[in-house]
């Protein structure tokens, strides 16, 4: 027998069990010996403050699209500004979330700091506008990017602190720490270079830092197992935050319908046909993203990264395209209520021997019950507007009017020798006419009033507050050619960015047929973009967007790609032998 050695083995060293309040998996953390890489504990569901701070993004965009209308290109331009610096200040947070979230008192704090910022932003948005700079805003909106990455690297030092103990973990983390406490120091100097005398250009610096902070975090998550992304809940991450952005598209068109419904004759076939067909575009998109996304939850590591960062495009022109949608359901609505009232000027055609003031009062008659069916569109500048060209109506001649009942009041002002009562007689009803559209537009929350006033018309007497009206009119017909264009566009470039992202997120190499659906889902999402092209000719648009049938035609789009994407190549293949012999019963014998 062999002599037992009088040295007792030390037992193994007990490794921590774990929790679900720590950053580590149970038995992968012990002490500081360890020289390889911690194993961190990965979650394949978000947790509940990642769903939390996502309802917090969520409700902040609602507000966005709320304060943020495109009226114009300017405007356009800071919408999509500001929705990326909202994006990717969202994002570079859920990039640490997937990677080392836990439940702890810590990350409570860190997360409410982080909705704070989320909270800056809704602060900050109403008074957003990159041509027309408000100083305090664009200082407020630095020092927020700066304390959300400074909140960053916080995080990121604690972890770091919590895997000292592996030194292959540790400069990883540090280069993370360095990217986010840059952009954190960029974003503080910035605050100092808004003026209140002039505008300044030092906003570019958002984005640019933005962009690089972004880039610079994907790269890193290539150099380590530490700061991996692909073993995440990312995808689900992103695809619950296109859901909450299709839920707040239906939450818009909640609201579009409850404005046609504050307004009288609010039901007809028209409007559910568009209610009926706005929906349905919503619930389309829903499943194709879904069926096209289907059992892709994780991606390996290069193309999760050019997957996850194509989002910031695809949501943009997702929202840009459902705010279009819901839109739309209100335009269409108020050009038939001006077909409907558009003869409210229109006087009788059976004026015989009347007086200037005869018709006059008549106008006012028709004005008014035009008030009394919208009472919320009056105000005093246009009330006085149409005061005023009715009293010009009043200095016509009475002579003016037509004298025996087979004429027409138009025949007569047509073979009128007085040129000058006819254009004071045009020109008064189409003050009036151009007012009353104006107010019933409106009426349906689509005010250029304001846009108008900030670039150059004063009403300083009652010829500019004709004039106004007119100008106002212009704006707003500008305006809906370009919600037009904006929903087209972003609807072909959203059907071509999510065939981008399923091709990205497809595991098996792609056999004939759907090579051949790939092909037209992309020539139907060019044909759509192109059709925002319509815009630059004024009477074919004209026609189009005053018909019923510019929000079906997405609709019909979106019902296509569904259909097209549930046929199945090789199976119609392999039935077609029945149907050619089927068909061969019911041809005609000879």
């Amino acid at each position: 027998m062999a002599e037992q050695s009088s040295v007792e083995e030390e037992p193994p060293p007990q490794k921590s069990s774990g929790s679900e309040f720590s950053t580590f998996k149970a038995g992968s953390f012990d002490d500081f010996s360890y020289n390889d890489l911690p194993e961190f504990k990965r979650y394949s569901e978000p947790t509940l403050l990642e769903i939390f701070y996502d309802l917090f993004f969520a409700a902040n965009y609602n507000i966005f699209v709320e304060t943020q209308k495109i009226t114009n290109h300017s405007r356009f331009s800071s919408y999509v500004g500001f929705f990326c610096l909202l994006w990717l200040t969202w994002f570079v947070v859920t990039l640490f979330d997937v990677r080392y979230a836990t439940d702890s008192i810590f990350s409570r704090l860190t997360r409410a700091i982080q909705l704070g910022v989320l909270v800056g932003f809704v602060v900050v948005d109403p008074s957003f506008d990159a041509l027309r700079q408000n100083a305090n805003t664009f200082r407020v909106l630095s020092a927020i990017l700066a304390i959300s990455r400074a909140c960053l690297v916080i995080e990121y030092g604690s972890t770091l602190w919590h895997v000292w103990g592996f030194p292959r973990a540790r400069m990883p983390i540090f280069l993370q720490i360095t990217v986010h406490a840059t952009a954190a120091v960029i974003y503080l100097g910035v605050t100092f270079g808004f003026t209140s005398n002039r505008d300044s250009k030092n906003y570019i610096a958002w984005y640019v830092v933005a962009a690089v902070e972004t880039v610079a975090t994907l790269l890193l998550s290539n150099i380590s197992p530490v700061l991996d992304l692909s073993d995440s809940h990312l995808v689900k991450r992103m695809t619950l935050l296109t859901v909450m952005i299709l839920g707040d598209g239906i939450i818009q068109l909640a609201k579009d319908v409850v404005t046609i419904v504050e307004n009288p004759d609010a039901w007809d076939p028209i409007t559910i046909g568009l209610v009926t067909a706005a929906v349905a575009t919503i619930y389309f998109i829903f499943l194709v993203f879904f069926d096209w996304m289907r059992s892709k939850l994780y991606l390996p590591p290069v193309r999760l990264q050019f997957w996850a960062v194509l989002h910031l495009a695809f949501h943009l022109a997702l929202v840009l395209s459902l705010q279009s949608l819901t839109q739309w359901l209100i335009w269409s609505k108020v050009w038939a209520q001006l077909r409907n009232y558009g003869n409210v000027i229109d006087p009788d055609n059976d004026f015989v021997n009347v007086t200037s003031l005869d018709v006059s009062q008549m106008l006012n008659s028709s004005v008014n019950a035009f008030f009394r069916l919208h009472p919320k569109s009056v105000n005093e500048d246009g009330r006085e507007t149409i005061n005023n060209a009715l009293e010009k109506i009043i200095t016509i001649p009475d002579s003016f009017w037509p004298k025996t009942p087979n004429q027409t009041y138009w025949d007569m002002l047509k073979n009128s020798g007085n040129s000058t009562d006819w254009v004071t007689y045009k020109s008064s009803t189409e003050i009036i006419g151009t007012t009353l559209d104006n107010m019933l537009i409106k009426a349906f929350g689509i005010d250029v009033e304001e846009d108008v006033r900030q670039h150059e018309t004063q009403l300083s007497d009652e010829s500019n507050g004709g004039l106004f009206q007119i100008e106002v009119l212009d704006k707003t017909w500008s305006r809906c050619k370009l919600e037009f264009a904006l929903g087209y566009a972003s609807a072909g470039i959203t059907i071509f960015l999510m065939a981008v992202l399923a091709v990205i997120a497809r595991g098996t190499p792609i056999k004939t047929w759907p090579l051949i659906r790939l092909c037209i889902i992309i020539l139907v999402a060019v044909g759509t973009a192109l059709t925002s092209l319509l815009w630059s000719n004024n009477d074919a648009s004209q026609r189009f967007l005053q018909s019923p049938w510019v929000l079906p035609t997405i609709t019909f789009v979106w019902l296509f790609i569904l259909i097209i994407t549930h046929i199945n190549g090789e199976r119609v293949h392999r039935h077609a032998p029945r149907v050619r012999a089927i068909a061969r019963i019911f041809r005609p014998r000879h």
